[in-house]
């Protein structure tokens, strides 16, 4: 399984450059993130915010405030271009979460990051 995230963090990256971190998390535990990114500490406020569509959340000591949300998605952005944290569903108990440059559009890299969640449906 950590082998096809990677494969599937690479293609998602090779696809879209501004997406700069990546993790997956799994019944409220993060099973795999990008070297350059630790959300151990703080997936559980993650995932509540993506769960009660809250209008903002933190990560990392940067606040994020809601773009927009459905049931399988949620977007937020910070302030002072500090980027943009994006959450897809990828089934009932797993998500893959990932962290866009400033320069990013959030509603086109969220497109990608739904592709990579389909690859990873099933495998988790």
């Amino acid at each position: 399984m950590t082998l096809l995230i990677g494969q599937e963090w690479n293609l998602l990256f090779t696809n879209n450059p501004k997406i700069h971190a990546f993790a997956v998390a799994k019944d409220g535990a993060i099973i795999w993130q990008t070297e350059n990114w630790n959300l151990v500490e703080e997936i559980d406020g993650i995932l509540k915010a993506a769960d009660k569509d809250a209008s903002k959340v933190s990560t990392g000591g940067v606040t994020y405030k809601l773009v927009t949300s459905s049931d399988d998605s949620y977007i937020a952005t910070a302030d002072d271009d500090k980027g943009h944290l994006i959450l897809v569903l990828i089934d009932e108990n797993s998500w893959a979460i990932a962290f866009a440059a400033p320069t990013a559009v959030p509603e086109l890299a969220v497109i990608d990051i739904k592709k990579t969640a389909i690859q990873l449906r099933g495998h988790m």
